[in-house]
């Protein structure tokens, strides 16, 4: 074993582009991904310039902006980073300082990604079809320990508008059987994101594998069934297939979010918060179910 420093210290001052940063290498030239440590001082800046490969710049201390080729500056913390492909023009800058690892070269994404085009469009009957697809090909790999594959979310009720995404829950009776779920999902290809932030509910990367069925895009979920979780989906899912009047106030706000979002999922998630909220609160009494605190941003 040997132990390593990437520490200022042993960095090296970049002042190209107008920059005022450090670099610690921490690979070479000859890998296929370039890994180094960049620190930038209070009101460092990596100056605009064009990524000359696939660039992921990934806070792990301190905050700053990162701002790419559409000029919108986006603020960045610990936790949280930004992909460039080859060629995008692309700034970083930080007030207070910031320490992150830059991956430079061939390589594939893992992080989950924030931001994406965010299109709500009419309900189109087609989206149970979809569903169904998806409920075949994952229920042969989980039918000896799972209850069922529930369809969940916006597109499993009629008349909602809603983005083209199929969400579909995987059900256990169980704790015991979360583990063993998410193995055989990972076998057939799923991705396992841990939780991502919702205690009792397991979330799945749709990852492409040779010989799967070409599949409608979908998220995947693995709950506990009756859990919070489950809970929180299906009534939701329900009052909104029974009450016109709330399908319409959602559909509407998920038509403003969208637009106001601009490819921010995180703001677009928590734009419905409170409507959400809203409605879960009732469905809970509508049943007789106790209480709960819901988020609200």
């Amino acid at each position: 074993m040997k132990i390593v420093r990437f520490d200022e210290e042993v960095s090296v001052p970049i002042e190209s582009h107008g920059s005022r940063f450090r670099i610690g290498p921490l690979t070479g030239d000859a890998s296929r991904a370039r890994v180094q440590v960049i620190h930038l001082p209070p009101g460092g800046l990596i100056g605009r310039h064009e990524a000359t490969a696939r660039q992921m710049l990934a806070i792990v201390a301190g905050t700053g902006w990162v701002r790419g080729a559409n000029g919108a500056r986006r603020q960045v913390h610990a936790g949280v980073g930004a992909l460039f492909e080859p060629g995008e023009v692309h700034e970083t800058g930080s007030d207070a300082g910031l320490t992150a690892v830059c991956i430079e070269g061939e390589f594939e994404n893992w992080a989950y990604s924030v931001t994406k085009d965010i299109v709500v469009v009419d309900y189109d009957p087609r989206w149970p079809g979809w569903f169904e697809q998806v409920r075949g090909h994952v229920w042969p790999a989980i039918e000896s320990r799972a209850v069922r594959v529930d369809h969940v979310g916006s597109t499993a009720v009629p008349g909602l508008a809603a983005k083209p995404i199929i969400d579909a829950d995987v059900v256990v009776e169980s704790v015991d059987e979360v583990r063993p779920v998410i193995g055989a999902l990972q076998a057939i290809g799923y991705r396992w994101r841990g939780d991502l932030g919702v205690e009792g509910r397991q979330a799945f990367s749709q990852v492409a594998v040779a010989g799967s069925p070409e599949l409608p895009e979908h998220h995947l979920y693995l709950v506990v069934r009756d859990n919070r979780a489950h809970l929180d989906h299906w009534l939701l899912r329900d009052l909104l297939r029974e009450d016109a009047g709330a399908r319409a106030r959602y559909s509407d706000l998920k038509r403003r979010n969208a637009a106001a979002a601009e490819g921010d999922i995180d703001v677009y998630v928590a734009s419905k918060a409170e409507l959400m909220a809203e409605l879960l609160t009732r469905a809970r009494a509508d049943r007789g179910l106790p209480a709960v605190a819901y988020w609200r941003p």
